[in-house]
């Protein structure tokens, strides 16, 4: 096939208005820049680059979005595609959507201002009561007129600037024209997936790319919005879960029911020392032989839950390692959606990384998997973590033996990767706060070659794998050990969430959250086994509250020295119910009404449905839910998960 054919074919007709439409959103992207340079004014030209250059997989997606009847048209290898008025209606199907785009990329960026991130689909459920929208979206016109004199200037650019050449069918074979073409339109179908998927590899690594890979560049929250296009946060969250208030109280009522906003007053200083959290894969607390009294699986947990602050009754907010890291480091329950996929992926949120920044601290996250797997470091940049460590890191190291330690599945053996940690801890600036979030007690269940015949065999597969990440976490102690620093650490071990079911009173709506949970601060005096209800949102505000934090934060938690909270509670989600405890009473609501109440020391199986039998207690449960819910709900839809002083 000739150059001119080539360049006047209706699949290159198509590549050349795909890439100058890049070149109009990117324009976009600095336009909304500047509008909302006030928000940026620390941002240097490399780090822009760095953002823009994180874009331009969004804007490819977006293109696709916006485009994808007029690009499914010219692909097609059949001779009609020439036919003039076929190409005039996939011109329409082009500039149109994309048009449209374009005025949306470009008024968002004064929306941006009232919002703090870019607008998704939940915009049309927040204002569809709204009765003068359009005399509002007027004001908006006049109030904002360079970006409206900008938008229109734009969309002209783009519809007089539209390439679309002459072609005619003859100047093809027609016996032939099909098969020719043929190579040429799988090859865009394979663009097409990639571009979506935000990947040219489609594996067990590269996941869909969603909102919250954006911020896989930024060093803020609000830096989120620069990486991505209002396009494409619109569409790609069309269909998913719009958060609404559900209006169980006036916002008066509702704050003082609950209120998240922790304003801590501390008698004493703020007590500078390390902190270390351990997230363990699936280590659900019926593993525990000390937590239940039995023959267990972790007998190096066992022997620390003595030497610290242990729960007994501590719980999971969610079922998913992508609702752990959430709950734990930032307050953030699963309730209604995972943070991690929904629409809100991007609000500014605090978190231990990010508050403890403020006294200095110095924050890594690390995980063996490849970078970037379950959205872990995108998460991490979000909430302030300065440094993340994974499996590109681990492999650069050349005292380990790099992907040799691969499990073949999901990320490096524990073992392995538990003394990179502490290696690291070793060389890294103090004071710090890390994370790391092991893998090995994962899904199917395999042991590394030299542990084969080490472990017993348990009830279920995964009893072996439990056995051998209590040892990998023995010996790191054992490594951390060695630091000076050691007794001025406060290390957190809990679980993410639980995982194969060996007793059926772990089978329950109520045990299907159980996971161990443990304060260990060598040589202090914070040593009880504790009844009290506990779950992951309390971990960050207890760890604070220890340390005599003196800054305001949000967390959807309590802290275990509160004094006002003696007994606590526990809230989570199981979808489609939510669920609290506290004091006796388990109780579950599907969010209009109570559908169950149970008496979960008496009762361990749950069979026992009170509901109605103590309306006294039902009701305080209730108020106390609602309130959260609607907490919940509120602050993601405005984006109010840091305090605003």
């Amino acid at each position: 096939m000739s150059v001119r054919k080539i360049i006047r074919h209706p699949i290159m007709q198509y590549a050349v208005n795909f890439f100058f439409a890049f070149a109009v959103l990117t324009v976009c992207r600095i336009v909304f820049f500047i509008a909302n340079k006030t928000y940026y004014s620390d941002i240097e030209l490399s780090h822009l680059l760095t953002l823009m250059y994180g874009g331009m997989k969004f804007d490819f997606a977006a293109i696709i979005y916006l485009t994808g009847i007029s690009f499914a048209m010219m692909i097609l290898p059949f001779k009609f595609v020439f036919n003039d008025t076929y190409r005039k209606i996939a011109k329409y199907f082009f500039i149109i959507p994309f048009s449209i785009g374009v005025c949306a990329n470009i008024f968002d960026a004064a929306y941006f201002g009232f919002n703090g991130r870019r607008t998704n689909f939940s915009f049309f459920n927040e204002f569809s009561n709204e009765n003068n929208l359009f005399g509002i979206f007027a004001k908006g016109l006049v109030d904002f007129w360079p970006l409206t004199l900008t938008a229109i200037l734009l969309v002209f650019i783009v519809v007089r600037f539209y390439y679309n050449p002459e072609t005619k069918g003859d100047e093809y074979s027609i016996k032939k024209y099909p098969l020719k073409i043929l190579p040429a339109t799988l090859l865009c179908i394979y663009f097409f997936l990639a571009v979506v998927r935000g990947s040219f590899f489609i594996d067990a690594d590269h996941r869909p790319m969603n909102m919250n890979n954006a911020n896989e560049y930024i060093r803020k929250s609000n830096e989120s919005a620069i990486v991505l296009n209002t396009p494409y946060c619109i569409l790609r969250t069309m269909g998913d879960v719009a958060f609404t208030n559900p209006n169980y109280f006036s916002d008066e009522e509702m704050v003082a029911i609950y209120n998240p906003e922790h304003r801590p007053k501390p008698a004493d200083e703020f007590k500078e020392m390390n902190v270390v959290v351990l997230i363990l894969e699936s280590f659900g607390r019926e593993y525990s032989g000390f937590l239940n009294g039995t023959k267990g699986y972790t007998p190096f947990l066992d022997s620390l839950y003595n030497e610290g602050l242990t729960f007994k009754t501590a719980f999971a907010t969610g079922r998913k390692s992508i609702d752990a890291m959430p709950s734990i480091l930032a307050g953030i329950p699963f309730l209604t959606d995972h943070f991690f996929m929904s629409m809100y992926s991007n609000n500014k949120v605090n978190s231990l990384a990010s508050l403890l920044g403020q006294k200095g601290y110095y924050s890594a996250f690390y995980h063996g998997a490849p970078n970037g797997s379950m959205g872990f470091l995108n998460f991490a940049k979000l909430s302030g973590f300065q440094d993340y460590y994974g499996m590109t890191e681990y492999c650069n190291d050349t005292s380990f033996n790099g992907k040799d330690d691969f499990d073949g599945h999901w990320a490096i053996w524990d073992e392995e990767f538990l003394q990179y940690y502490a290696k690291s801890l070793g060389t890294i600036p103090q004071p710090f706060v890390t994370v790391c979030f092991t893998a090995s007690s994962h899904n199917p269940f395999r042991l590394p070659e030299k542990y084969r015949d080490t472990f017993t065999e348990g009830p279920m597969p995964i009893t072996k794998c439990v056995q051998y990440t209590d040892n990998a976490i023995r010996l790191f102690f054992n490594k951390m050990q060695q630091y000076p620093w050691f007794e001025n650490t406060l290390f957190v071990i809990t679980a993410d969430h639980t995982n194969q079911i060996i007793s059926p009173r772990y089978s329950t709506d109520r045990n299907l959250f159980a996971v161990p949970i443990l304060f260990y601060h060598p040589g202090s005096n914070l040593k009880k086994v504790s009844d009290k209800l506990f779950c992951h949102t309390d971990i960050t505000p207890t760890i604070l509250d220890y340390m005599n934090f003196d800054q305001p934060f949000i967390a959807f938690g309590n802290s275990y020295f509160n004094e006002q909270d003696t007994a606590g509670y526990v809230v989570n989600f199981n979808t489609p119910l939510y669920q609290i405890e506290k004091g006796e009473f388990f109780l579950q609501f599907d969010g209009t009404k109570e559908t169950g109440l149970f008496k979960p020391a008496e009762d361990t199986l749950l069979t026992d449905n009170l509901a109605g039998q103590y309306p006294e207690y039902e009701e305080e449960m209730l108020r106390i839910l609602k309130a959260e819910i609607q907490q919940y709900h509120t602050r993601m839809i405005e984006n109010n998960l840091t305090v605003k002083e």
